[in-house]
């Protein structure tokens, strides 16, 4: 398929696509469809007597195969892994049709029970896992320790004469690390605290430089998201900081976090914050807001979330809509949607069709 970097057409999760008029979520290893004008929304497959429970429906991705779907450039791309435990990366149609594996990527996976990451940017794919690796000595004695790893996969050029994959990160610690996310040339690892008695909510970030990983480090904080042009937000405790150079802007009060952004607005919600007021006032909901600012730190567009909706939810903007999924234990799945030029309609709640 084809790699070139090409404008995201949906903004937050790389799960949510648009195409025809239609909008597709991959949800519990699903991929869904969604027309606009439905209310509900039904697995993106055109076969009438499809049940969409076995390997012949196209839409399923099970969870126990596929590790990791993305969407990118009219295609999903995932991480497979077979019955003899051997990892692949591969891709298919937006249908979900046509499923290819690309590359064996099991030399790479050590240690037991990985769980894996998958990032994808500037035409390049970037799997990172944790997992567990034991080493023994001459004696027989063992030590088990945490292992992240970070490769980085140029597809373009598995035929050709360049190198189509390096090592970023490795990393065997007594403590988990994470790998967080990528963007601008630089990708976000978090250094794990200290083993302590006392539960420490402030830690450090790295933000590596791709090219050369050289890296510097953010004190002090719970979050690091990378934007354009070497700017980043940060959770502090004095609240939601965008840092550009010297300057250092509070876009909101602590409990705040950043789902997603462009290259024009970051979007903040407050998720966090309504979590612990939930906690603390028995049950308690306060209202659940989305704020979105320009890159000066003002705020361009302020929405309420729906009423009642979960406490632990993400959300999406695109084409003048806001996406908001929810996850509901009890009647599977539904997601909401909000236009933003008609808003005194309000959200309008999808339910999953089946």
């Amino acid at each position: 398929m084809d790699m070139t970097p090409q404008e995201k057409g949906i903004v937050s999760w790389s799960s949510y696509g648009k195409k025809d008029d239609m909008m597709y979520i991959f949800n519990g290893g699903t991929v869904f469809k969604w027309d606009y004008k439905s209310v509900g929304f039904r697995p993106a497959c055109d076969d009438p007597a499809c049940e969409h429970s076995t390997d012949e429906c196209p839409a399923l991705f099970p969870l126990d195969v596929y590790e990791r779907v993305v969407y990118y450039n009219d295609h999903w791309i995932y991480v497979e892994k077979d019955d003899a435990n051997r990892y692949y990366l591969g891709y298919c149609d937006f249908d979900g049709n046509n499923r290819k594996r690309v590359l064996d990527i099991t030399d790479d996976v050590k240690g037991t029970g990985p769980m894996m990451y998958l990032e994808i940017y500037g035409g390049k794919i970037y799997c990172a896992y944790n997992s567990q690796v034991t080493d023994y000595d001459d004696a027989g004695d063992w030590d088990t320790k945490s292992r992240l790893c970070v490769m980085e996969y140029d597809v373009q050029h598995l035929k050709g004469d360049k190198a189509y994959s390096r090592q970023l990160f490795l990393c065997d610690d007594d403590q988990t690390w994470h790998f967080y996310s990528v963007n601008n040339n630089k990708m976000v690892i978090d250094v794990p605290v200290p083993k302590s008695d006392t539960y420490v909510e402030f830690g450090e970030e790295r933000i590596y430089d791709l090219k050369d990983l050289s890296y510097i480090t953010v004190k002090e904080t719970q979050y690091v998201g990378l934007l354009s042009d070497n700017r980043y937000v940060s959770k502090e405790k004095e609240g939601l900081i965008l840092v550009d150079g010297d300057k250092r802007i509070r876009l909101e009060g602590k409990g705040w976090g950043v789902p997603f952004y462009n290259d024009n607005r970051i979007y903040a919600i407050n998720t966090q914050y309504r979590q612990s007021v939930h906690d603390q006032e028995n049950g308690k909901l306060i209202d659940g807001e989305v704020k979105a600012y320009d890159y000066e730190g003002n705020v361009v567009e302020h929405i309420y979330l729906p009423k009642g909706y979960g406490v632990r939810d993400g959300i999406a903007a695109y084409d003048g809509r806001y996406y908001f999924t929810n996850i509901d234990y009890s009647t599977r799945s539904y997601f909401y949607v909000y236009d933003t030029q008609n808003p005194d309609k309000g959200w309008k709640k999808i339910n999953r069709g089946y």
